[in-house]
């Protein structure tokens, strides 16, 4: 069985993000249990090269879940009895030995047969690969038998003869089958010897006899799977509640997590970090500080204590009172050279977590590590749209503003023309203010993708009344159109107010547009009242009428809701989204009465004043 030393090194690389998977294919060929576990689950020869492709076809999840199951399956039952780690190290010397030995003779893909080598010793067939299963069959054949078998079935039997520790009986066996003198068979020993400490040092395969490696591994596939509650998890705040749950199943409680801010270089808080931005006061550590365990722990890359003393740095004091403490352990945030914080654990006497929080700490950072990157490529892709948008949107406003010109030329000459006719160049005056008006709202377009940009309401005092008249005489050619008869009811003299008169013409565009629209050949009537008081305030009224349909409950349960539009085409589905909208930023408020079969009516109430 697999000892757990190598199940532990496994484990970790398997749970790396991302995956090598050319490295994790050259720690399994190190084992022939999980090797021909892998090699039978992915239907593939042993051949790192087929096994290599085989894996970086799986996505990164399914990797993950599947080793960690070969982990679960070479774990000993109640009883059984487990290889020790010079054993398997002996047989690991041995398939170096083979490969060694292939070297010399001149075979090709030493690494595969060193697979094939290795499977064969421990009695592990393979179906896929014939070369496997003749090894096996063909173990302990005498030696005159193999005059004429193939260079590996030769090999084979000199690397059997050293796996069983017969040195001697292994040089013999190199003379007779392999015509290899004593002195050459030697310094091949010594090659095999140094490729199999090459790969334990490749791995950090290490056999440390104070080491309670079953305990690691139990503590590895905790953290494991509580780590498991980080994937979902796409920014920082998500990340942070994850945290507190996973930490207080794992250690009873959970520690205080500093985060890396990249900007100030600086160590805050995850929930003022991460939840909310910080406010003045509360802890903040350079990452340069000179006297802070905390900053020195990360600095360093190192585990750290932290006392409550006189001689501390404040900010690490204040740490500790934070969690109530009088000594804490500062566990670094790092993945793959990467920076992401620092954890600091409350102490306990009597238990010993430092193992599962370095490896906890190390499954975090990764994380915390992959929602910053995933939140600078979003920032950045949204930069890079706003961009695009920009450019776009200036585009479309300096098109627009061509035909617009045009027209104002051309109004020009007819105003030249009509000077004589007082009715005609009046209406060709509010022509133009309507032009200019459009030109407006399509110059706040362009400027929408400004955040500088204040596109805030434009208050001054103007002449409801004046407003409604002009309003009034634009739509008198689209209501013939529609054969619909328009009525102006306006109250005696000025009605002024102040307010946005730019924002106010839309409404009642918008608002007259849609009257039309509902009663084609019947009436639409504007009208205007004052002295009107809405909860203290006063102000003026401006409403719109018509004798259409109505409205139904279905409709007026979503009114300033935008909608798509079933007018057709040239209706956007956005007017009275738009209308509620600008009512509430000047301050005013909009009403509406409606029956079914007896038409529908929308009032405007603007205070007189602009709203503070």
């Amino acid at each position: 069985m697999t000892p757990e030393a190598v199940i532990y090194r496994y484990l970790h690389v398997a749970n790396t993000e991302p995956v090598e998977v050319s490295e994790f294919v050259r720690l399994i060929g190190t084992d022939a249990d999980l090797l021909g576990r892998w090699l039978t689950l992915m239907m593939c020869p042993a051949s790192p090269d087929a096994l290599e492709t085989a894996l970086n076809e799986l996505d990164a999840d399914s990797l993950k879940r599947l080793a960690e199951a070969q982990a679960w399956s070479v774990l000993p039952g109640l009883g059984t009895a487990r290889l020790g780690f010079d054993q398997w190290r002996n047989v690991l010397q041995a398939a170096c030995l083979g490969q060694a030995l292939a070297g010399y003779v001149g075979l090709p893909e030493l690494e595969a047969l060193r697979w094939k080598i290795l499977l064969a010793i421990s009695g592990v067939n393979l179906d896929l690969d014939p070369v496997v299963g003749d090894l096996i069959e063909f173990r302990g054949t005498p030696i005159e038998l193999l005059e004429d078998a193939s260079p590996l079935l030769k090999i084979f039997a000199v690397v059997d003869a050293m796996e069983s520790t017969d040195v001697s009986l292994a040089g013999l066996r190199a003379v007779q089958l392999l015509d290899v003198n004593e002195e050459t068979f030697s310094g091949i020993c010594n090659q095999a010897d140094s490729d199999c400490q090459a790969l334990l040092n490749r791995f950090d395969i290490l056999d440390e006899n104070d080491v309670d490696w079953a305990e690691r591994f139990w503590t590895q596939l905790q953290v494991s799977m509580l780590a498991g509650l980080f994937s979902d998890c796409r920014n920082l705040p998500s990340l942070y509640g994850a945290h507190r749950f996973a930490s207080r199943s794992l250690f009873g409680a959970i520690p205080l997590l500093l985060l890396l801010d990249d900007d100030s270089q600086a160590l805050q808080p995850a929930d003022s970090q991460a939840l909310q931005p910080a406010e003045g006061g509360g802890v903040h550590i350079r990452l340069g500080s000179t006297t802070s365990a905390i900053a020195q722990s990360m600095q360093e890359d190192n585990v750290l204590m932290l006392q409550d003393s006189p001689r501390a740095a404040v900010a690490d004091r204040q740490v500790l009172r934070t969690l109530k403490a009088a000594e804490g352990l500062c566990v670094p945030l790092t993945s793959d050279g990467e920076r992401a914080g620092v954890l600091v654990f409350v102490v306990e006497e009597d238990v010993d977590h430092e193992f599962a929080m370095r490896i906890y700490a190390r499954e975090l950072a990764r994380r915390i590590i992959v929602c910053k990157r995933e939140r600078s490529d979003d920032m950045a892709l949204i930069d890079r749209y706003r961009q695009r948008e920009e450019k776009r949107l200036r585009e479309i406003v300096h098109e627009a503003n061509n035909p617009l010109s045009i027209v104002h030329n051309y109004l020009h000459i007819l105003e030249l023309r009509l000077q004589h006719e007082p009715s005609a160049r009046e209406q060709l005056n509010m022509i133009g203010t309507e032009l200019k008006r459009a030109g407006d709202i399509i110059q706040r377009i362009k400027d929408i993708a400004d955040p500088e940009n204040d596109d805030s309401a434009v208050f001054a005092e103007f002449d409801v009344n004046e407003l409604a008249r002009r309003i009034f005489e634009l739509h008198r050619g689209y209501a013939e159109d529609h054969q619909v008869t328009l009525h102006l009811e306006l109250s005696l003299g000025l009605l002024p107010v102040t307010s946005d008169e730019q924002r106010l013409s839309q409404v009642l565009i918008n608002l007259m547009r849609n009257a039309i629209e509902a009663s084609p050949g019947r009436d639409v009537t504007m009208l205007s009242a004052a002295g009107v008081f809405r909860e203290g305030l006063e102000g003026v009224e401006i409403g719109v009428r018509d004798t259409g349909p109505g409205l139904p409950r279905a409709v007026l349960d979503k009114l300033a809701e935008p909608k798509t539009s079933s007018k057709g085409d040239g209706h956007s589905g956005l007017g009275l989204h738009i209308v509620h909208r600008i009512i509430g930023e000047l301050g005013g408020s909009i009403d509406v009465r409606t029956l079914l079969g007896q038409g529908t009516g929308f009032t405007v109430f603007l205070p007189l004043e602009a709203p503070l």
